[in-house]
Formats: C-alpha cells, sequence, structure tokens
C-alpha cells in the first residue's frame, strides 16, 4: 500500500505544496514553469520519500548515531553515511513511486539533481555541494543516482557549511529532481546584474559550447557578454579562444571533453538572435522575482530553456522599488556630523507635528492630512548617524500651495540643494489628491487665501508667538532638572510638546513665506539687476538689524570691551584656563564682571557648536567655551560694538545708493516691495529659530537629567549613554511599552554602530530604491570628490558668495569643539556652521563654508555682521590647510591660494 505521504511535486501541483516540499532548486523550477517560462519537463521527490527510505530500510538509527559521533571526523562520517545510504536497497514501496515518476517524464535522458532545503536563498547556497548526475538512460540508473543525491548532503564539504552556517545537521531535508536531459548546443549562465561592479542596470552573460557543466566547474573559458538592460545593447564583450567543449558520451553516464572546430574556436558563441532571446527572458525572470537572479541556461536547435534560477547572494543596487532622494546640503548645518539617536528621535518627531500643524493652519482637510501621514511623519532619515532630508517628500509638502512649478525651485533655493529635482519625477511625487477631482481648485485656492492672510498679517503673528513663547519659555527653562526623579521630568518634557512643540504655526508658516519671498526677491534681482553681479542681493540684504540671534555675539563685544578698560581682569581672564575662569572671577576682586558672566550664561546659555543636537554640551554644563569667545574679541582687538556695526551698515548703504540708481518706475516700486518682504522674512527666520534653538536647550537639559537619574538607577552606566536611546526607547522606559528591557546592550550595539560610523561619510545626495540600507549605494561616486577646476585657475576654488569684500589673509581650519578655537582674524574655513558658531565670527577677517546655500545661518548673520562670507565650496576642508595664505572675494565666490 502507497504511504500517505509519498506525493511528487510537478508543475501542476498546489503552490503550497511545491514550495514546501520541493527545496530552494526544485521550487525554483516550479514557479519559471508556472510563470511560463519555457524549463526541461520535471518531477520532484519531496523529502518525505528520503524520510521513508531511512525509516523501512532500518538505517535511521545508523545515520543518527554516526552523526553524533565526536570521535569521528567529518570526513568519517560522510564516508560512512554514504556507503550505508549508496548499498542499502530500496523499499518496494518507495522504488514503485519513483518509478512512477520516472516514466511521467516520457523522456529517453533525464538528469537528477539535489534540491536542499536550506538551499538557494540570499542568506544559503549550497551551489556545487550537492551531487548532480546528467544523461541518467534507465530506471536502475535514476535509482542509484537517488541514493548518491541522498548521500550528497551529508558529504564532508555539506556538513562543514552547514556547521559553519548553523544548520542542523541531524534532521537534514532534501529534495530530488528529475529532469528531462538537454543535449545542448550552447550553455551558460547569466547574471540579470553585474555581479562584478554591483550596477544592476546591465546583464552579464557567461556561454560555453556544449554542456554547461564545463562552466561551473572551471573546466572551460567562457565568453562573457555584458548588456544593458533597459535595450539589450552590448556594452562590452570579452569573445575567448575555446579549443575544447563536453557533449554527453553515448557510452557511458558522463560528458565527454571534445575539441571544438577551428572555425568556432574564436567566434562568437552566441548570436544576436541569441543574445536578444537571452536578455528578454533575463528580464522577465527578475520581474517575476523581484530581485537579481542567476540564471543557468541551455540552447539546443535554436530554442531556449532556462535550467534553474537562484538569487544574486552578493551586494547588489536596488533597481527597483520606492524612490527615495536623501540631500543633507543643508540641514548639515543643524545636524553636522554623527548625531545621536536620541537627538535624531527628538527632531524626527519635531518635524512630524510642525508640518502637520502647517497643513491644518492651511485648511488643509484633517482627511486629507491623515492621507498624508505617511509622508509627513517622514521627512528626514538617518544614514551612518547623520541627518538627511527625504527629499521627495518635501516636494510632496511644497504641492499643496498653489503655484508648485516655482515654489519647488524657491524650496531648493532654500534649503541649499546642489541640484534641482528632474521636472519628470517632481510631478510625478505630488499627493494626486490635491491636484485633481472636483474640488481639487477649490481646495488649491482656499489654501491659497489663507497663504496670502498670513502674507499680510505676518508680522502680527510672529510677534504674537514671540511674546506667548517667552512666557512659556521662561517657566519651564527655571526648573533645576538634575533635581527631578526621571519620571517628573518626563512629565514636564510632555507639557512643553502640549505649550509649545504643538504650538509652531507661526514659525512654519513664516519659513515657506520667507522660501516664496527670498525666491521672488532672488528672481527679480537676476532678471532686472543681474549686471551688479552675483551678490548684489546679499547686499541689500546686510544690516538688516535686530537679529535676535546675533544678540549674543554683541553682548560678548560689549563685555570684551569691558574687560579691555581694566588691565588687572584682562590679564587674569588671558592667563587662565578658560574652564578654570568662571572660578577663578568668583574669587577675584572684579564680582561685576563675574555677574555678568553669570547672567549672560542665564541668557544665552543655551547657545553652543551644533546647538541643535541635544547631545551637545552647552555653557550651562560648559561654561569654559564662553571664554573661549570672548579671549578671541580680547585678542583681536574686537571691543567695539559701534565701530563693529558700521560695516555692515555701510554695505547695505552702499547697495541701496547703487539699488537707485540702476531701477526706476514699476519695476523700482515692484522690487522694492519684494526687498521689503525679503528682509521681514528673513529676519523672522532667524529670530523664530532662535525660539527653536532655546526650546532644544530646555530639553537638552532635561535629557541630561533624565540620564543622571537612569545612571544613579543603575540602568545605564553613564547619562552621557541617553543619547545613544532612540526617543521611543526613552519614552518607553518611562511608559512601559519598551520590547527591550536592558537598555545597557542596546546602548552597546549602538555604540559599536557609531564607532564604525565614524569612519564613513556618506555623499551628500543619493538615491535609494527598496529598503533603503541595503544594496543601494550611500557613498559618495569617485567623480564626486574630483574637484571641477574647468573653468578655474590650478589655485582656485570657487563657492556661493554670500556676504562681499575682498580678504588676503592666513587659514585656520576648525571642525568641532575639540580643535584649537584661538582666533585673531584669521579666515575661518570649516566644513559647516550653526548659529552657535556666530560668537567665533568677530574674531574672523572671513568665512568659508563647505556646506550650506543663501538661506543657511552662517550665511544671513554673516551678511548681517558684515562679515565677507562664501558658502557651498565643494572639497574645502580636503584642499585647504590651516597656515595657508589665500585671497577670497565674497562678491564672486573666488578663492586664490596665495600661499601652500
Amino acid at each position: 500500500m502507497k504511504p500517505h505521504n509519498l506525493y511528487i511535486v510537478s508543475k501542476d501541483s498546489t503552490h503550497h505544496f511545491a514550495k514546501k516540499e520541493s527545496g530552494g532548486k526544485g521550487h525554483n523550477l516550479y514557479l519559471l514553469s508556472k510563470n511560463d517560462i519555457k524549463v526541461p519537463k520535471f518531477v520532484t521527490l519531496p523529502p518525505a520519500f528520503f524520510e521513508e527510505f531511512k525509516k523501512q530500510s532500518g538505517i535511521e538509527d545508523y545515520l543518527n548515531t554516526i552523526l553524533e559521533d565526536k570521535h569521528l571526523s567529518m570526513q568519517e562520517v560522510s564516508e560512512k553515511i554514504k556507503h550505508k545510504i549508496v548499498e542499502t536497497n530500496m523499499p518496494l514501496v518507495i522504488f514503485e513511486e519513483i518509478a512512477r515518476a520516472y516514466e511521467e517524464l516520457e523522456r529517453d535522458l533525464i538528469s537528477v539533481r539535489s534540491s536542499a532545503h536550506d538551499e538557494d536563498s540570499a542568506l544559503h547556497s549550497f551551489a556545487g555541494q550537492l551531487s548532480s548526475f546528467l544523461y541518467i538512460s534507465d530506471l536502475d540508473m535514476t535509482i542509484h543516482s537517488i541514493k548518491e543525491c541522498w548521500a550528497s548532503a551529508y558529504s564532508e564539504r555539506s556538513l562543514a557549511y552547514r556547521t559553519i552556517n548553523k544548520l542542523d545537521i541531524l534532521n537534514i531535508k532534501v529534495s530530488v529532481i528529475l529532469q528531462e536531459m538537454i543535449d545542448p548546443d550552447i550553455s551558460g549562465v547569466l547574471f540579470t546584474c553585474n555581479p562584478i561592479n554591483g550596477k544592476n542596470d546591465q546583464i552579464v552573460i557567461n556561454s560555453v559550447y556544449g554542456v554547461g557543466e564545463g562552466l561551473v566547474s572551471g573546466l572551460l573559458d567562457a565568453d562573457t557578454y555584458t548588456i544593458m538592460k533597459k535595450d539589450g545593447s552590448v556594452s562590452e564583450k570579452n569573445i575567448v579562444e575555446k579549443t575544447k567543449k563536453l557533449i554527453r558520451d553515448e557510452k557511458e553516464q558522463r560528458c565527454l571533453e571534445v575539441a571544438v572546430s577551428l572555425n568556432e574556436q574564436n567566434a562568437e558563441s552566441l548570436s544576436a538572435s541569441d543574445l536578444k532571446a537571452l536578455h528578454q527572458i533575463a528580464l522577465k525572470i527578475e520581474d517575476f522575482y523581484g530581485r537579481p537572479q542567476d540564471v543557468e541556461w541551455a540552447i539546443k536547435d535554436g530554442e531556449l530553456f532556462i535550467l534553474q534560477s537562484r538569487p544574486v547572494t552578493t551586494g547588489i543596487e536596488n533597481s527597483r522599488g520606492i524612490l527615495y532622494m536623501w540631500d543633507n546640503s543643508n540641514i548639515v548645518e543643524s545636524y553636522g556630523g554623527l548625531t545621536m539617536p536620541l537627538t535624531f528621535g527628538f527632531a524626527h518627531y519635531v518635524y512630524h507635528q510642525v508640518y502637520v500643524q502647517f497643513c491644518e493652519i492651511l485648511l488643509v482637510p484633517q482627511s486629507r492630512i491623515k492621507e498624508m501621514d505617511y509622508f509627513l511623519k517622514n521627512m528626514l532619515g538617518l544614514f551612518y548617524g547623520r541627518v538627511y532630508y527625504n527629499l521627495l517628500n518635501w516636494y510632496k509638502l511644497t504641492s499643496i500651495l498653489p503655484g508648485y512649478k516655482y515654489n519647488r525651485a524657491f524650496m531648493e533655493t532654500m534649503m541649499g540643494t546642489n541640484e534641482a529635482l528632474q521636472d519628470e519625477i517632481a510631478e510625478r511625487v505630488k499627493p494626486p489628491e490635491f491636484h485633481h477631482g472636483p474640488l481639487a481648485k477649490v481646495r488649491s485656492a482656499l489654501t491659497g487665501l489663507k497663504f496670502f492672510y498670513f502674507h499680510l498679517n505676518i508680522q502680527n503673528v510672529v510677534d504674537d508667538f514671540l511674546t506667548e513663547f517667552h512666557i512659556v519659555y521662561n517657566k519651564f527653562r527655571v526648573i533645576d532638572y538634575s533635581r527631578l526623579p526621571a519620571d517628573k521630568i518626563y512629565e514636564h518634557y510632555q507639557a512643553l510638546e502640549r505649550e509649545m512643540l504643538w504650538k509652531w504655526h507661526a514659525p512654519i508658516i513664516n519659513d515657506f513665506l520667507c522660501m516664496v519671498h527670498y525666491g521672488l526677491f532672488k528672481k527679480f534681482t537676476s532678471k532686472w539687476l543681474g549686471h551688479l553681479g552675483d551678490s548684489f542681493h546679499n547686499d541689500l540684504l546686510a544690516g538688516n538689524g535686530n537679529l535676535e540671534s546675533a544678540e549674543p555675539t554683541k553682548r560678548l563685544i560689549v563685555m570684551s570691551g569691558y574687560v579691555s578698560k581694566k588691565p588687572k581682569l584682562r590679564e587674569l581672564i588671558l592667563s587662565t584656563p578658560n574652564e578654570m575662569c568662571l572660578e577663578a572671577i568668583n574669587q577675584s576682586e572684579f564680582q561685576e564682571f563675574y555677574f555678568m558672566v553669570l547672567e549672560y550664561i542665564d541668557k544665552y546659555g543655551f547657545r553652543c557648536m551644533s546647538e541643535m543636537k541635544l547631545e551637545q554640551k552647552d555653557l550651562h554644563q560648559e561654561p569654559g567655551l564662553f571664554f573661549v569667545f570672548l579671549k578671541n574679541l580680547i585678542n583681536c582687538g574686537q571691543t567695539d560694538l559701534h565701530e563693529y556695526e558700521k560695516r555692515e551698515k555701510e554695505i547695505r548703504e552702499n547697495a541701496e545708493a547703487l539699488l537707485d540708481k540702476n531701477i526706476s518706475g514699476v519695476k523700482k516700486v515692484i522690487y522694492k516691495w519684494s526687498l521689503k518682504h525679503a528682509r521681514k522674512a528673513v529676519m523672522n527666520r532667524e529670530n523664530t529659530r532662535f525660539c527653536r534653538t532655546r526650546i532644544y536647550g530646555v530639553v537638552r537639559a532635561m535629557f541630561y537629567a533624565i540620564g543622571e537619574d537612569f545612571t544613579k538607577s543603575n540602568i545605564i552606566d553613564k547619562k552621557d549613554d541617553i543619547f545613544f536611546l532612540s526617543l521611543d526607547e526613552l519614552k518607553g522606559a518611562l511608559e512601559g511599552t519598551n520590547s527591550i528591557q536592558n537598555l545597557r546592550k542596546v546602548i552597546d550595539v549602538r555604540k559599536s554602530e557609531y564607532e564604525l560610523y565614524k569612519n564613513l561619510e556618506p555623499a551628500a545626495r543619493f538615491a535609494t530604491r527598496g529598503p533603503v540600507y541595503w544594496n543601494n549605494q550611500h557613498m559618495p561616486k569617485e567623480e564626486e570628490v574630483v574637484f571641477d577646476e574647468s573653468t578655474l585657475g590650478p589655485n582656485q576654488m570657487r563657492g556661493i558668495p554670500c556676504s562681499p569684500g575682498i580678504i588676503e589673509g592666513v587659514v585656520k581650519v576648525i571642525i568641532d569643539t575639540n580643535d584649537d578655537m584661538t582666533l585673531n582674524g584669521e579666515i575661518l574655513v570649516t566644513e559647516r556652521t550653526d548659529p552657535g558658531w556666530i560668537p567665533l565670527y568677530p574674531s574672523l577677517s572671513a568665512l568659508l563654508v563647505e556646506r550650506g546655500g543663501l538661506l543657511s545661518h552662517s550665511a544671513i548673520v554673516a551678511r548681517e555682521m558684515g562679515l565677507p562670507t562664501i558658502v557651498g565650496i565643494k572639497g574645502l576642508t580636503k584642499k585647504l590647510k590651516s597656515g595657508m595664505k589665500i585671497r577670497i572675494n565674497g562678491e564672486t565666490g573666488i578663492i586664490d591660494i596665495l600661499e601652500e
């Protein structure tokens, strides 16, 4: 009687049964055949045949005993098992089922192949480790080959592979494929990608005459064709001399090596029609599997057969999946270098909340906001510890405003992106519900009207926001969080979210008004006053006044003037290490100045370099940084605020005089209207962003205090470790929603990852498809790090001019707070800046920044202070070193290296 479990797999089997019982190779044959891809006829014997063979023959206990014998080597284990399986007679009931399967094929010649159940995944490939037998011509040979296939699952190589990869060796499942044997004219392997360079826009084909075993074993050299996936054109080919090929040995069950005819030895093995057929089948197979494939094929009498397909296990760039564009040209100013998980989590959360509010106040219906939430909550990304804009989502957000064609260009200017998005992609990413349907124009009109309302009333809106902000801010900033337990601090944090972060309407509306007004102003300048130079519009924005973010620096200048008038105080400060200065003044006779310093720290202590990174210590934690700034001002003689402000006013007055001479009539009215609103929007943007910096200062104090409490409670090792947690993990630790409770282990994993990130610098802009961290190109391509000097002299560089002035001086490179920040009139060269760098500006003669755009903080405040500045200089920190003498032109953006 036939055992109930002995059923074969064929093309007509159910998918569930075929997937479960075929093994990797067998299942792929099943899938290909069901997708109308021509494969030689086949049947598969599931693992149950081997299991039944072991039971009915009585060798199961013997095999397990051998496998568990620790005294035997893998080679001895393999030999004993093979001998036992091959020499054991096939039980009659199994023999009859195999005979039925053999007869079903109705072929004179078949192949018998193993198909392991851990095989042909992206993780494990048993290629070359399991047996295959070709040119089988009768049932007895088939039975013997099946037992050889079963035994090959226990070969020394297979056992070693399983041990290394921690796969089961006691209950090995192996299926066996019986398949029509093709005696090919040509055969080979194709990859639906380029496994050498990782590119997914190419197909690589290897081909030989005769049977493909010669290629797989390495016996024969193969012709190699690289063809383009998009159109099948041959981009590269390598035709080798083919002196030998493998064919069927008609006398024995094996391949025979024979000579290739002279006229074929140096000819191409594949014709144009063959390549076309292989190109088409490669596309079809990859499209079916949805990932790159390694495909064995054969051609007989002009007909193409696919023998098997498995996933490519090497890293190949994704060519399918959802497209994302990542860019940190501008955000690097706020989150430069490595940014800790907790900072990113907080920023990610804040951006989501703020842009939901943006949609609400523009009267976007709640139903639409919910539909948009999939991208509103993903405006940022994190790669190798670096923060990026998820750029296409920003285009989607911008598209809800009328005038998307112009607004997206304005957005690119505001964000400082180095290249505009292609029109085709920009149009495709728009949320379609805003641009189609009977209500689309009505919704767009309402949004436009509300935006226009804010244009008319923005100053009142911003002023009201600032008034309310300071009331709330002063309530939270005076609390000493270091005296509170973590759960109480978290209550304050939640209150801060409710009372401030969820009411961030004015800053975000002004940001978009700034985007539009600055974009229009720059456009008008280029159109009507382009002959006055590329930086003329920057000169008109200088000396705007009322920039709150510049106030801490101006206060420092006043304090440096105070110190300079008191020789003993000056000597005390200059001779005392920065970290000891505050206490030295405290214990001195200069109590008036001591209280001036305390007042400054109380008012502006949240300022620090990289101040948007919560892990960065500010003046409350490290007051020594205050004295770095103060000493620089004293040493370079920058002690007169009136003299300091004089230059910025001169730049503006000269530009306005030039404006009056070069424009008149209606153009002048329109231009001055645009200038007025650009100035106001830029000023409001900086002032409201200063509020953001204040909020970050409060949150920093909260998180450091939670870290201190967690350390005292023996939850983590030290307070700084808190920043290696995500925001959700920190909240979960206080709300009871974490899936992992051992925070130390989480922190240890993140620390090891961040150690690796230190030595990696992803590109400023890249695209991803599919799973974003895998099989995508994140690092700069070689051509991206080559300096473009095609229009420059051998010792010249160019960037974006921001603030005019021609300066010759010595370079001082400062990358972060660990560098020597002593300055005395040098030209500061750095990778990026944020508002925390502003106190260094009065000690400079000029500023050069590798990253950033015209609306970056460094550009806006430098213009305000009249500091000659160039930003967006590609390769700046690689080419310029401290001590070099250079000349910069803040109007043209040209930098000349005078002395190496």
